[in-house]
């Protein structure tokens, strides 16, 4: 399997200091092939929050990638944000604002959805869902996964607009293929499938809360670890606590003929070296 680490919205600028060693901690002690970061590394895309943003990655000390979220741009300096709006993410963070890249069993596809012209809500266009579409159908044995800022599929309680174009989105993604969607924003956890078609075509879709910020809404601050296969992927949702962050709950999905499935896994997952000692063994 290909172990990812999932975190969203660290919001430097808004960020708890207290919880940066134990973040780091724990991400060390998953020991991930890949880590990710679903969007809004800062509160208002200021080189005085982007800085620290940026050291924060380089801290970890493992591969990372990750795209922009809406509190990535600019929001009261108008003409940059019309302009040049990731102007101060492309200095600090990456140029590259939809990376991909192939892991054993794992494509991992960035997709930038923030919108200059909107305060929150997202866009995905049209020549992105064609593209990620051809990466998914193309993805062979390795598991696609889809990483972007704002969620694809609302829960009813959800005030904020869902993002432009993600309806057609999810219809086109769903006839190329199964695969899974990491995403942040709405700073509450929810791993779900929400899209069934007959044959093997399900989309998985993750929703990372806040690895970092204070800004809570009702949960705790968390983070997720991923184990991929082609055709399964096991998640294990990371929450704070007063001593660091723990391990809350697991989940397995896999994909079969009706598409996925889903079943909660009891007891807790395996981290560290024990993990690393049974990878290499081959027995997961």
């Amino acid at each position: 399997m290909t172990r990812l680490v999932l975190i969203s919205d660290l919001h430097f600028g808004r960020e708890d200091p207290e919880l940066l060693r134990p973040l780091l901690a724990a991400i060390d002690e998953a020991r991930p092939d890949l880590v990710v970061m679903a969007g809004d590394f800062v509160q208002r895309a200021r080189n005085t929050q982007f800085e620290p943003a940026a050291r924060f990655m380089a801290d970890i000390g493992r591969p990372w990638l990750g795209v922009p979220g809406n509190h990535d741009i600019p929001l009261f300096n108008l003409f940059l944000r019309l302009v040049d709006p990731y102007r101060a993410y492309r200095r600090w963070i990456a140029d590259d604002l939809e990376p991909m890249l192939e892991l054993d069993h794992a494509l991992v596809l960035g997709l930038n959805t923030s919108d200059p012209l909107a305060h929150q809500r997202g866009r995905v266009s049209e020549t992105d869902i064609r593209r990620i579409g051809e990466r998914i159908a193309a993805a062979g044995e390795r598991l696609p996964v889809i990483v972007a800022h704002h969620p694809f599929h609302h829960t009813p309680d959800i005030e904020k607009k869902l993002m432009v174009g993600a309806p057609r989105a999810l219809d086109h993604w769903a006839d190329c293929g199964p695969h899974i969607i990491l995403s942040g924003h709405l700073h509450q956890w929810l791993f779900e499938p929400f899209i069934r078609r007959k044959g093997a075509n399900m989309t998985l879709q993750l929703h990372c809360g806040t690895g970092l910020s204070k800004r809570l809404r009702g949960q705790p601050n968390d983070f997720a670890i991923l184990d991929c296969a082609p055709r399964e992927v096991v998640v294990t949702r990371m929450v704070a606590d007063e001593d660091g962050f723990r391990r809350a709950e697991r989940t397995s999905c896999t994909v079969g003929e009706t598409g996925w499935t889903r079943q909660d896994v009891p007891g807790l997952p395996l981290a560290g070296e024990d993990y690393a000692e049974r990878r290499r063994a081959g027995r997961v």
